[in-house]
């Protein structure tokens, strides 16, 4: 049996060219974005806030450990996507978390959005075992701009993009391009659960929220002595108001219409 279709190629080698970028300066990028927000003795508190306050931990338990060991460098995609969602300060980009973001925001969001999408898409491409000449460009000109947008957030040096240079042309034995391959494929069940959990998060905050708006409006009708009186009772006592003041005016006319005792002066 020929083994020619499973041979190292110009195309596989390009794909497991990409799959050392997302793997490799991509995720590190995002562990530096990470230690910027949060320094490490701090993150195991407001993960353990963060579940405090939801009820859950949305994290499974060897996330949670990695959490406790608070290194950084441990981290895989899945876990930093939900620490920058859920526990980071970062502002959600235009279309909001979870939505592809616009082409033309560069905001740190939206590029942390991108790394999740690029990684949920590089499991299709796996597949195939393969990308061409015009594929590779696009994409690799796409996850070099993400890298330097997030390295110009950080205000440090280039390193990531200058290890991305390094990657597009540096050679690539024919023995480790499947491995590279083998492990982008591993990704997508994880990335899968995490925006199921996520959409899950969104639906528990928006029941809470309902629950606590509830609750306030009952607080405040108890606190008036009661429910606000509906539009119907409104307009009956409108009425009565209107009846009492026609009753009240009847009476004065009838007043003034009675004869008038002749006042009688006693010698």
């Amino acid at each position: 049996m020929s083994l020619s279709k499973y041979e190292s190629t110009r195309g596989t080698t390009q794909l497991a060219r990409i799959a050392r970028a997302l793997l490799g300066p991509c995720i590190d990028v995002l562990r530096e974005v990470l230690a910027k927000e949060i320094s490490p003795p701090d993150l195991e508190r407001k993960v353990q806030t963060y579940i405090l306050q939801n009820k859950k931990p949305f994290i499974n338990k060897k996330q949670q450990d990695l959490v406790k060991r608070k290194k950084y460098s441990d981290f895989d995609i899945t876990l930093l996507y939900f620490l920058f969602r859920n526990i980071c300060s970062i502002p959600q980009h235009k279309n909001k978390w979870g939505n592809n973001p616009e082409l033309t925001d560069k905001s740190v969001s939206a590029n942390i959005e991108r790394m999740r999408i690029l990684r949920n898409e590089w499991y299709g491409h796996a597949t195939d075992f393969s990308l061409s000449d015009s594929e590779f460009e696009q994409r690799w000109n796409h996850i070099f701009q993400i890298v330097k947008d997030l390295e110009d957030y950080l205000g440090t040096a280039t390193k990531y993009q200058d290890t991305l240079v390094d990657l597009k042309t540096c050679n690539m034995d024919p023995g480790s391009v499947q491995p590279y391959i083998d492990k982008l494929k591993t990704v997508e069940e994880g990335l899968q659960a995490d925006v199921t959990n996520l959409k899950e998060n969104v639906k528990r905050i928006e029941k809470i929220i309902q629950t606590s708006r509830s609750k306030e409006m009952l607080r405040k009708r108890k606190s008036t002595g009661g429910a606000a009186p509906s539009t119907q009772a409104k307009r009956a006592k409108k009425r009565l108001t209107a009846q009492d003041k026609l009753t009240l005016q009847n009476s004065e006319t009838q007043k003034t219409k009675q004869p008038r005792e002749d006042v009688v002066l006693k010698p």
